[in-house]
């Protein structure tokens, strides 16, 4: 198999956007034995917390790898004058393993200043991938993609081959998946990235006993185009409240009720991912 290189994105925050990734990664790499790299592309770079506080190197953090910009921005350095130039980044200054199969590029809050020159930024973080033979090293590798409309997003999609978009059943996040279907036409457009795919949507949050309101929407949101085409995901990332307020944090292998779902969400992903690569679609 290919390794794939997967966004997590929806044009809508506070959907379980991160969660999800970072639950989906950690329980690959510690409990499925896969070699898995996350990179947490958000500004507001709450996957790397949700790690750092699950290792407890918080404080080796920002001693360290903020102070010294060991993090996602310097993949994204241009140079500052027309005579300047810039020291490429190595994986080995910026990738840190967090356990034996989990490997990540930490996000950076100073990012949001890096808005100049977006034309020369935008291939950086796919070029980083491919020139440091990246795919060879892991068996996946997930991007956590900003809420929004921004450099950053479609430099994660440029450097993706597939993505997930996790939503809530609600119109907001209904509202935030339909934006989503738009950015990725435009990055197919004006980028040529024509290749990239939807791998599914995957519902979180969502309660064990639903309303009929709420399964009407869902049936509504389902069935209507252009989602009726598209992949959704059987197994769920329900709500559990631990995960917001729990003492171990907020990753899903930390509780016995997420990590069943999340372990679901797994198995189902895998199964996926191997039926498209051996050009199953969505059989």
């Amino acid at each position: 198999m290919t390794t794939p290189v997967i966004s997590l994105i929806n044009m809508k925050g506070g959907v379980g956007k991160t969660t999800l990734c970072v639950g989906i990664a950690e329980y690959l790499a510690n409990f499925m034995d896969k070699k898995v790299l996350i990179i947490d592309i958000d500004p507001q770079f709450n996957a790397t917390q949700s790690v750092l506080s699950k290792y407890g190197r918080v404080k080796e953090y920002i001693n360290d790898h903020l102070e010294n910009t060991k993090t996602i921005r310097r993949i994204f350095e241009t140079k500052s004058t027309l005579t300047g130039k810039v020291q490429q980044v190595t994986p080995d200054e910026i990738i840190i393993e967090m356990s034996p199969h989990l490997d990540m590029i930490f996000g950076d809050i100073n990012t949001i200043f890096d808005i100049e020159q977006p034309a020369a930024r935008l291939h950086k973080l796919k070029r980083f991938i491919e020139d440091y033979k990246l795919r060879d090293i892991y068996d996946f590798i997930f991007i956590d993609s900003p809420p929004t409309i921004s450099l950053f997003t479609d430099a994660a999609l440029v450097a993706s081959d597939y993505y997930i978009v996790p939503v809530k059943i609600d119109h907001y996040s209904i509202l935030g998946a339909t934006s989503l279907l738009s950015v990725i036409d435009n990055i197919q457009e004006n980028y040529d990235h024509k290749n990239i795919q939807h791998l599914g949507f995957i519902y979180t949050n969502t309660l064990e006993n639903l309303s009929q309101k709420t399964r009407n929407l869902q049936n509504s949101f389902e069935t209507s185009e252009p989602f009726n085409e598209l992949y959704f995901f059987n197994s769920q990332l329900k709500f559990v409240q631990d995960l917001m307020v729990g003492g171990r944090g907020n990753i899903s292998s930390s509780y016995k009720l997420s990590k069943g779902y999340i372990k679901n969400i797994c198995e189902e992903f895998l199964t996926r991912i191997q039926n498209i690569q051996s050009g199953g679609g969505d059989e």
